[in-house]
């Protein structure tokens, strides 16, 4: 053979080569999505059983061992034959939806099997239909779980092949009525919103807890400006800022699990025809609205048409029994649904020890409001006192001149105020599991603070062990005081620098 020959033999060879190449690419190409993968496959072709459009699909009817359910389309809402005031989860029914419109076994069991009780086939644990609006229908049973991997056995009506789908099926064909019924949650509340909150319970102490800025109660002889424990004791007490704080955080939502019953009629099934406890919290909103006639912000200056204003708002919760897992089946006021809430978020708000949130201070009192105290230490008396002149200058202005007396001497205003710190240091440090009588007894230690309102509050110590006080503030004695602390504010009234 020539060397022209083999040449053009050669390029005859490259040519045929190159030009297969391109057929198979475009073959390829014409088999490749819009995604860049490749369709599919006659083997995955042949592992899709059946296909609906979703746009169609007008009537789904299920059933498991919780669930026996019809629903049908109307007005691209979903809602149950049975009843159609009960309300739908919307993206459950779409959920069921996305497992008919495709259905694509993972891998083919058998053509046709002797034996359908082996995958649980025979009485399935789970069954869907779905019809279209032009008649098309689809129905599968689902079976048993695979044995030793995921997915589960499954069959389509009116076919003798058994398949294993995705375990996707099983999560969603197990809804129960309870679960495809819409639960409407309670109010999401700000927590510095809340001002009061009250628990009431069938067995065991009550609880009540109110903010109130302008509030005359005085809390354990001392005047509340903001948050006071109202119940379980008959008397006030001052509750700590920071620790209501967080206990507000158990009471600003109300997450509800499900709906058992939308519409109630007979509550004794979950004790709630008589509830072991009710659950009241009272807030406001804040919402902006229009003015009539603008108004000048007293802050800038400026004209406003718009001003923020609060509205009141309150949210009541009866709570019943308990279901099989656990959970308090809930009611709010006013609505016949009854819903189920975990027993971590109720007894959360049930079981308040009070002693957490309480003020432990036995004695606040602004040292601007007091007059004179008088103190008296294992019979031995003691005075310290402030008196208050208020002078006038020549334009006007009111200038307040403060002089301070211990024992009837005129002191120094840094060193009484020293004592006076040491003073109102006094702490709750225990409380006793029952009150306590002091009948009897003498005081250790007694101190009456009289307020520049007029009103005195006085506090009595008692000698209870060799760690701790007695704490009487003319209530029933429930509380106990380090005994050292105590002993400090005897030493510093005592040890008190005498007059030059």
């Amino acid at each position: 053979m020539s060397k022209r020959k083999r040449k053009n033999r050669i390029t005859l060879i490259s040519l045929t080569g190159i030009l297969v190449l391109m057929v198979g690419f475009y073959i390829w190409y014409l088999n490749k999505d819009k995604t860049g993968k490749d369709n599919v496959t006659k083997e995955d072709a042949s592992l899709i059983l059946a296909t609906m459009d979703p746009d169609l699909i007008d009537t789904i009817y299920f059933k498991n061992e919780n669930a026996d359910t019809t629903l049908i389309r109307e007005n691209d809402t979903w809602v149950s034959t049975a009843d159609k005031e009960r309300p739908i989860k919307q993206n459950y029914v779409q959920n069921m939806i996305n497992l008919v419109d495709e259905i694509k076994a993972e891998r083919i069991i058998s053509e046709k099997p002797d034996d359908l009780s082996q995958y649980g086939l025979e009485n399935p644990f789970a069954y869907i239909k779905a019809t279209q609006c032009d008649g098309k229908s689809v129905a599968l049973s689902l079976g048993n779980k695979v044995t030793g991997g995921q997915g589960y056995y499954a069959k389509l009506d009116g076919k003798d092949t058994v398949f294993i789908l995705p375990s996707i099926y099983g999560t969603n064909l197990s809804y129960s009525d309870t679960n495809m019924t819409q639960v409407e949650q309670g109010p999401t509340i700000m927590t510095d919103n809340i001002f009061h909150i009250e628990v009431l319970k069938k067995d065991g102490d009550d609880f009540e807890l109110l903010y109130d800025p302008d509030s005359l109660y005085h809390v354990a002889g001392t005047p509340l400006l903001s948050w006071a424990i109202l119940k379980p004791y008959e008397e006030p007490y001052s509750a700590d800022s920071t620790k209501v704080s967080e206990l507000l955080s158990d009471f600003n939502s109300f997450y509800f699990l499900s709906c058992v019953d939308y519409k109630a009629g007979d509550l004794s099934g979950y004790g709630l025809d008589d509830p072991a406890a009710s659950i009241l919290v009272e807030y406001y909103e804040e919402r902006e609205v229009e003015l009539d006639e603008p108004e000048t912000d007293p802050d800038t200056g400026e004209e406003v048409t718009k001003k923020t204003v609060k509205e009141e708002k309150s949210f009541k919760l009866y709570v019943g029994g308990k279901d099989e897992k656990g959970n308090y089946y809930v009611r709010k006021d006013g609505d016949s649904a009854v819903y189920t809430m975990s027993a971590s978020d109720v007894d959360s708000m049930l079981n308040i020890d009070v002693f957490d949130i309480m003020s432990t201070f036995v004695n606040i009192h602004f040292i601007d409001t007091v007059d004179r105290i008088d103190i008296d230490i294992s019979g031995r008396p003691y005075t310290m006192e402030i008196k208050r002149e208020v002078t006038t200058d020549d334009e006007g202005n009111e200038e307040t001149k403060a002089t301070y007396y211990y024992n009837g001497k005129v002191v120094e205003e840094k060193e009484f105020k020293e004592v006076y710190q040491v003073m109102i240091g006094a702490s709750y440090d225990t409380r006793l599991k029952e009150e306590v009588s002091a009948e009897g007894m003498e005081p250790v230690l007694t101190m009456t603070y009289h307020i520049n309102t007029g009103k005195s509050y006085t506090t009595r110590y008692y000698q209870y062990d060799e760690s701790f006080y007695l704490v009487d503030n003319g209530y029933p004695i429930r509380f106990t005081a380090d005994k050292r602390k105590i002993d400090n504010i005897i030493k510093a009234i005592r040890e008190f620098k005498k007059p030059e």
